[in-house]
């Protein structure tokens, strides 16, 4: 039973995958950084062992891509990436509203219709951090309203890539925050209403607009030499 590992290697294991993940989705390790396993052994306190397993699942959640003999890249952001990410969650994002629209969930209803409640324009750069948390907790709770655990799993791993383009690219972000405000109160007063269709619409025009924003972000920051 060689498969089995001591409960301490893999709580090692864990651990040194999600503090590689947080710095790698907060751009600490921007994209095209080199990492070695070596190194951050020394930076986390750990043997290799855990350090590599963590590397190797990072790998398979494409958040790092091998380079040569044991290294790998922090995976570049690309606009191709930007497209297939927000193509994906245009496709995950809707199956939470189907499912209130087929079992409706009042609780859940009423927790969208007023999720943006506490937020007026304009929003001042102070609570930028804490809006766009909230930004990614709506949208976390709409894929979770589908009851579905396995999407809501594979929707997790493309959120970090959302939010690692988002922290890259976030010297453009601010200047249109109150724009992103009125498309999600817009989806939270459909919902409210219970107007699943216009709330579905609402969702897919405003991940077009984020699309077509980060888009012009990346363009703007490789242009800029970043």
């Amino acid at each position: 039973m060689t498969s089995l590992q001591p409960i301490e290697t893999v709580q090692l294991g864990d651990r040194a995958f999600e503090s590689i993940r947080e710095a790698i989705v907060r751009t600490e390790l921007p994209p095209g950084a080199p990492v070695k396993d070596r190194e951050l052994a020394d930076l986390l306190g750990l043997s290799r062992t855990p350090v590599r397993e963590a590397l190797h699942r990072l790998e398979a959640a494409g958040l790092l891509t091998p380079r040569g003999r044991g290294g790998w890249v922090v995976t570049p952001f690309s606009e191709q990436d930007v497209h297939e990410l927000f193509e994906l969650r245009r496709r995950l994002e809707p199956a939470g509203l189907d499912r209130l629209e087929e079992e409706p969930d009042d609780d859940a209803i009423e927790r969208i219709a007023t999720f943006f409640d506490g937020y007026q324009h304009p929003i001042l750069p102070d609570r930028f951090d804490d809006y766009f948390g909230h930004d990614h907790s709506f949208h976390t709770f709409l894929v979770a309203c589908s009851k579905n655990v396995r999407l809501q799993g594979f929707y997790t791993v493309i959120e970090n890539h959302i939010v690692r383009g988002r922290h890259y690219l976030s010297s453009g972000v601010p200047l249109r925050v109150d724009d992103t405000l009125d498309e999600h109160t817009g989806i939270a007063e459909a919902v409210g209403q219970r107007d699943f269709e216009l709330a579905r619409q609402r969702l897919l025009a405003h991940l077009r607009t984020g699309e077509a924003r980060m888009t012009e972000q990346l363009r703007q920051k490789l242009a800029g030499g970043g």
